[in-house]
């Protein structure tokens, strides 16, 4: 009687025992309802739980992902996991909010929802990158015309420096013109040479250019010897350009008279006229061409000439 007494508590143990391990198992089985906010290329979803806890899901090679309507229910691929599907995940936590999932189910309207969201959400993500690249190609545009503006406003700095030389060398020239030749009536004209320019050009043409030799070989003949050259412009358009026009046309007479082989001691210092000593009207083209001049004088001191 005492052994079938054993017997029997041995058997409760043992099942009591089993009944602990089972417990303890069913126990540390889950599942919970969340959506998913992202699908990473090794399969780790990360989603937001009903209770509004972030959970990182790990699937392996035996978790099942199913679809149910109703009561059908059908395999699926672990690809239609996208991002804003509504999912049941089965399975156990393993450390923090990491979750051992081995089973993932959702409903087929909650897989169109995700799809539908999906397909608003890659358009978006098109325009936003395209919008990325015009603002990137803007900016660089920005910096060529930034650029550009730069090498302007040197070149306009440049242009400055030049135009205040060249004033200050029209200053010079009057000053020098009366120390040079103070009074013409010590001199006698020899020869005289009128040079014309186009509108806006200082470019000497080859008619003159020719007429320019021929004048620079009859004063290397002549002894005590003097060229006075004076550049005018037409009394039409600003000042300062006719101004720098007329400096423009001595200095280009001036350097044929020296490749012709006139010392430049012997010329008197380049004269910029403007706009004075007008020889024409300037209310027509013709009047105004015949303004647009340089006035070449071949001089021989009258004391040299005298002897």
């Amino acid at each position: 009687m005492q052994a079938r007494r054993t017997r029997r508590s041995a058997i409760l143990a043992s099942v009591l025992v089993m009944g602990l391990g089972l417990s303890s198992r069913v126990f540390a089985q889950d599942d919970f309802r969340a959506v998913i906010t992202d699908h990473k290329p090794d399969g780790t979803l990360t989603v937001q739980a009903d209770d509004g806890s972030s959970v990182v899901v790990t699937m392996t090679d035996t978790t099942k992902v199913r679809s149910s309507d109703g009561m059908r229910v059908r395999k699926m691929s672990s690809s239609v996991l996208v991002p804003g599907l509504r999912v049941k995940v089965h399975g156990e936590y393993t450390t923090g909010n990491q979750f051992a999932a081995d089973r993932i189910t959702f409903t087929r309207e909650d897989l169109k929802t995700a799809r539908a969201i999906q397909g608003g959400l890659v358009p978006t993500d098109q325009q936003v990158a395209a919008n990325a690249k015009r603002i990137e190609e803007n900016a660089q545009t920005i910096a060529q015309q930034q650029a550009t503006l730069n090498q302007q406003a040197r070149a306009i700095a440049s242009n400055r420096s030049q135009i205040a030389a060249n004033e200050q060398k029209m200053v010079a020239t009057t000053g020098a013109l009366a120390n040079r030749i103070s009074n013409l009536n010590d001199y006698d004209v020899l020869q005289s040479v009128t040079v014309y320019f186009a509108n806006n050009k200082y470019m000497v043409a080859p008619k003159y250019r020719k007429e320019l030799e021929q004048l620079a070989t009859q004063a290397k003949g002549t002894t005590s010897y003097m060229i006075q050259v004076q550049g005018f412009a037409s009394a039409v358009g600003p000042y300062a350009l006719n101004q720098r026009l007329s400096m423009q046309r001595a200095d280009a007479v001036t350097s044929i008279l020296q490749q012709n082989g006139v010392p430049l001691p012997n010329v008197v210092v380049p004269a910029a006229m403007g706009i004075t000593d007008q020889v024409a009207s300037n209310k027509t083209a013709k009047g105004q061409a015949e303004n647009r001049r340089a006035v070449v004088t071949l001089l021989q001191s009258k004391g040299i000439a005298n002897k």
